[in-house]
């Protein structure tokens, strides 16, 4: 799940802090083997929703990933806020012998997850749905979901879902990265597929989710929200991003950072500042770069995860494989991988 991130003239900042985490939290779990997106929520009460898509489960459960068949999607739930002294547990459909996506759909598209919230004690998360395609990398992103989760404090394996399909929206996927809420809005961030990347922000007012109407959708374009569009935006997209990135508030700061890799296998992880969610959002900083230990190896998928107590923030990105049989035999990546940011 990887699409390169572009920005121009990026800037290098030397004097922030960024330290390695333990990442041991992902990798305990005998049959689950690892998977990238991991983007996080705050359930509350000490719990944490973690969002994960493709999968590698481990029938077998002998804690390894070389044997292991690989699924679209799985979650976990942390329970506690510091993730170093959390514990973590794994979901996803099927059993462990036949293990299946935690989202899925009939038919041969398949679900990749975005980002999510809580409001008004019922989780929304975005989905966007995926297909084979023999060009490019190989998948094509052809639409967006949300699920309403009606009872997300019960165990995962009993909520009661609700797939709600987004309508068309240009060709942007809604909530495939970052998406915040208020007491009368569900803001969420989205990017052109499969190759521009232009990020657009838009809002849906929350009663509206709720009675499953995904209608009326508000686009942030030149200075204002604007409704019932009936063409492609052209001009006013906040940046030009990765698919997946986080937005949160840093009150340290007293601004809203957004959090990304930029650039293709040797990538480096930076972010932007903004005083709103709409922006303006200021130029794009590069603040560290993981080291790379093999040739086939690439860097994606950094999200930050304000639910995490402490000092600075805690980050996660995946390093992947080209050479699928180097993936499955090397567990020194593909868990996500966490480093500190402190300002």
């Amino acid at each position: 799940m990887v699409l390169n991130a572009q920005s121009q003239n990026p800037v290098w900042v030397d004097s922030l802090d960024v330290q390695e985490v333990d990442n041991s939290i992902f990798s305990g779990d005998a049959y689950w083997r690892g998977a990238d997106g991991a983007s996080s929520i705050d359930l509350g009460d000490g719990r944490i929703l973690w969002l994960f898509s493709d999968t590698f489960i481990d029938p077998k459960g002998t804690g390894s990933r070389s044997k292991s068949k690989m699924i679209r999607n799985s979650l976990a739930i942390q329970e506690g806020y510091d993730i170093g002294q959390s514990k973590m547990s794994f979901y996803y459909k099927g059993t462990k012998k036949n293990p299946e996506s935690f989202f899925k759909l009939p038919g041969e598209t398949w679900f990749w997850t975005g980002h999510g919230t809580i409001v008004n004690d019922k989780l929304l998360i975005f989905l966007f749905e995926e297909m084979s395609v023999k060009t490019g990398l190989g998948f094509e992103a052809i639409g967006w979901y949300i699920v309403i989760v009606d009872n997300p404090y019960d165990d995962p394996l009993n909520w009661k879902m609700k797939y709600i399909k987004g309508p068309d929206t240009f060709g942007f996927i809604i909530g495939s990265s970052a998406v915040l809420a208020d007491s009368t809005y569900v803001y969420a961030y989205g990017v052109k597929e499969p190759n521009t990347h232009e990020v657009y922000l838009t809002r849906f007012e929350v009663q509206n989710l709720l009675g499953n109407n995904l209608q009326g959708i508000e686009w942030w374009i030149n200075g204002r929200w604007v409704s019932n569009l009936t063409q492609e935006p052209s001009s006013s997209f906040l940046f030009v991003g990765q698919t997946e990135f986080s937005v949160h508030y840093q009150r340290d700061i007293n601004k809203f950072i957004q959090i990304q890799t930029y650039g293709w296998e040797q990538a480096s992880i930076g972010f932007r500042l903004a005083g709103k969610p709409e922006g303006p959002w200021s130029d794009f900083y590069l603040f560290y770069t993981p080291e790379l230990l093999d040739n086939d190896e690439f860097i994606y998928s950094a999200n930050a995860h304000p639910e995490m107590h402490g000092d600075g923030i805690i980050i996660t990105y995946n390093v992947n494989n080209s050479d699928f049989f180097k993936l499955l035999d090397n567990e020194r990546i593909y868990f996500p991988i966490i480093i500190k940011l402190t300002f």
